[in-house]
């Protein structure tokens, strides 16, 4: 990385600094008696043995002030490196897995890499594979640089300069997070229909930005030049699936193994900060999804037994049982292997350079949590399954830490409402949102699915009635059991990238399966009653337009892309347009970012139910929402609703259709079936009243 000058960037992080100049390996539990660690030096050729000539295989040198590092100074290499040449490398090591010889020796990447060239890997199996790291010889420094040596870049603007930044970036409660995976896009490339999915950071970027022509998918109408689908949309932040660098294919990046560098199939470091400027320039977040249960990265294989656990080795270890379920239930490691959290032993301390007692692990997920938000500008994080991690007490570091980073940069108070972390779990351990110093600032709200799906098809949900679903389901806080107490502690979604199995399907495909009909109403009742909530609204990539699942849905999780041409179909336009207007309310009410929501009308006299619910008041302009749960009209031309607040008020407008109501008619409008009316007197832009759309905020 470089800092935009060429020179590369000062990180305030030992480990990291270090390796700006020298060759360097931390191996905290294995130095003595141990064979010293070779460096693999070559440059790359299209005709040599494994595309590499071979220049330099020589052993690193040992620290004498710290013994866990081993470190090779390019001036010590026997055969001097050039400058502006690239040059590819490995480390060689004595194999520490559990299934090794201790005289295996393994060629395995660099676990700190910023950047690797898979054309060239040494082992041939998946398990094993090794890409090489690479870099560019620049003034006596190791700059990392793409597989044509160019220089990688990091953000203009590291996170933040100033709060004038950061004030186009919307506050925590008036998010709206669009989850995309990234490799995880459809489209047919060329006259000879081959179907591809696989997305690339210029994919994402060409959804953002008008000019942009995308590179898989540059043949997508909605990224041909002049189409940018997301700023029409308006969410406010984007949640990129993990791009930490993953094998295998196919598991959209949670199998990560290169935690230090974006995912080779998806781009370079430059084309994640291209991006992330992209983004920046028209106010969006930048949220990424971090693995650290599991990984399957080089240290398995440097320096396991302080790195990793396997669990079914160690059952009586506390660090082998799940953070929930009461300890009952042992880590998963997925194919990979977890880490280890609950053995501290003195070393090299990475963050500091000096000598510290610390669980290596933790240090290790800290140096790349530094990598990613100083080069970066992430403003958000999503911390997968975080029982499995297995330590609380961990996960209250790294959130620490983030938020210590972000204060580096944003050191106004103010700012810190610009910055989540978001932690996901099934079983919901409302525990770590607790206390001044918690683990999380938000949780996946996991029971807010269950409750929409339910009551769009008439329903209960959770072992309640359909009023009281309705009820839990615009205020979460009901649910006792869960614990939240602000509406930046839930995360809300009707679908999320875990689409196995059902009720977790795509929207539309849970639709057809309960056999239900209106798929269009119910998926627009869905979309209010996830952007009116308590709580913070996620959209799955490809929900606002009611995408379907192309392949069996029993075989769609994990393998099953978002397919953009079916906005071409005028129904499925139609749902977009109608989420849209819902985004930019969402988006710009101070009402729904309030922590104040209550249910105040209940009608269950006939099938299914009409319910009415408000948010804000107390000094905001409410916003109200009046449904109808119900495969009936409401009858007449009139349906009142009793205790509507404010009913003399002559400035009510209805956001759905952009229209105007007057004080006589507020609160008394007939409702279709399976229809859903929206109302405020909060003055918004004009252009959300009558398009639906926020202003056009230019290209990139």
């Amino acid at each position: 990385m470089t800092d935009n000058t060429g020179e590369p960037p000062n990180y305030e992080f030992d480990l990291l600094d270090r390796r700006r100049s020298k060759f360097v390996l931390w191996i905290p539990g294995k130095y003595r008696d141990f064979q010293a660690p070779r460096l693999i030096l070559g440059r790359y050729s299209d005709t040599g043995p494994r595309k590499l000539n071979v220049l330099n295989c020589q052993e690193l040198e040992q620290s004498g002030e710290h013994p866990s590092l081993w470190e090779l100074a390019p001036s010590k290499l026997k055969e001097p490196l050039t400058e502006g040449l690239t040059y590819h490398y490995w480390f060689e090591v004595q194999d520490t897995a559990p299934e090794s010889y201790s005289t295996t020796l393994q060629l395995v990447t660099d676990p700190l890499a910023f950047a690797l060239d898979y054309r060239i890997c040494m082992n041939d199996d998946e398990k094993h594979r090794a890409p090489a790291a690479i870099f560019k010889y620049y003034q006596g420094n190791m700059v990392p640089c793409d597989i044509k040596g160019e220089a990688l870049k990091r953000v203009a603007t590291p996170v933040l300069a100033s709060a004038s930044t950061t004030s186009q970036w919307a506050e925590n409660r008036q998010l709206v997070i669009y989850e995309l995976p990234t490799t995880w896009v459809k489209g047919v490339l060329g006259s000879n229909h081959i179907e591809v999915d696989r997305g690339t950071f210029d994919d994402v970027r060409a959804l953002l930005d008008k000019a942009a022509p995308g590179q898989n998918f540059a043949h997508l109408a909605v990224l041909a030049s002049g189409n940018a689908i997301l700023p029409e949309l308006g969410v406010n932040a984007i949640e990129l699936l993990p791009v930490a660098d993953a094998k295998p294919i196919g598991e959209w990046g949670y199998a990560t193994a290169h935690y230090f560098t974006p995912d080779a199939d998806l781009g370079t470091a430059s084309d994640l900060a291209f991006l992330s400027e992209t983004m920046r320039k028209r106010g969006i977040r930048l949220f990424t999804d971090v693995v650290t249960a599991f990984g399957r990265d080089p240290y398995r294989f440097i320096d396991f037994e302080t790195f990793h656990i396997r669990p079914q080795a160690e059952p009586a270890n506390p660090d082998s049982r799940q953070s929930g379920n009461n300890g009952d239930k042992l880590r998963e490691g997925w194919g990979g292997e977890n880490f280890r959290y609950v053995k501290p032993l003195e070393t090299y301390d990475p963050a500091t350079g000096g000598k510290a007692t610390l669980t290596p692990a933790r240090s290790f997920h800290i140096a790349h949590l530094t990598r990613w938000m100083r080069d970066f500008g992430i403003s958000g994080l999503r911390l997968d399954s975080v029982n499995n991690t297995g330590s609380w007490d961990f996960i209250r570091e790294y959130r620490a830490a983030a938020l210590a980073l972000w204060r580096s940069v944003a050191p106004d108070p103010s700012q810190e409402s610009r910055f989540l972390v978001v932690g996901e779990e099934l079983s919901m351990p409302a525990g770590m949102l607790d206390g001044p110093e918690p683990c999380l600032d938000s949780l996946w709200n996991e029971p807010w699915q269950k409750r929409v799906r339910a009551v769009i098809v008439g329903e209960g949900a959770e072992g309640d009635n359909f009023e009281w679903t309705v009820r839990k389901m615009v205020d979460s806080r009901l649910d006792s059991a869960r614990g939240f107490s602000t509406c930046t502690q839930a995360v809300n979604y009707i679908t999320s990238h875990d689409v196995g199995g059902y009720r977790h399907e795509r929207l539309c495909n849970y639709l057809r399966h309960s056999r239900v009909g209106d798929v269009a109403r119910r998926a627009k009742l869905a979309h209010v009653c996830l952007l009116t909530s308590f709580g913070i609204p996620m959209i799955l990539a490809g929900e606002e337009f009611c995408d379907e699942h192309d392949r069996p849905i029993e075989n769609a999780k994990q393998v099953d892309p978002v397919n953009w041409a079916r906005l071409d179909d005028p129904w499925r336009r139609g749902v977009f347009d109608y989420v849209k207007r819902l985004v930019s309310l969402r988006t710009k009410c101070p009402a729904l970012g309030s922590d104040n929501a209550s249910t105040f009308h209940v009608d269950l006299s006939r099938q299914g139910g009409v319910v009415a619910w408000k948010r804000g008041g107390n000094g905001t302009p409410p916003v109200v929402v009046v449904a109808n749960f119900s495969d009936e009209n409401t009858p007449g031309t009139e349906y009142y609703v009793p205790n509507w607040p404010d009913r003399s008020n002559t400035g009510w407008r209805e956001v759905t259709e952009g229209r105007k109501v007057s004080s006589a008619r507020v609160g008394r409008e007939p409702l279709g079936r399976w229809e859903a009316k929206v109302y405020t007197y909060w003055p918004p832009p004009q252009d959300l009243l009558e398009t639906g759309q926020p202003p056009d905020q230019g290209s990139g």
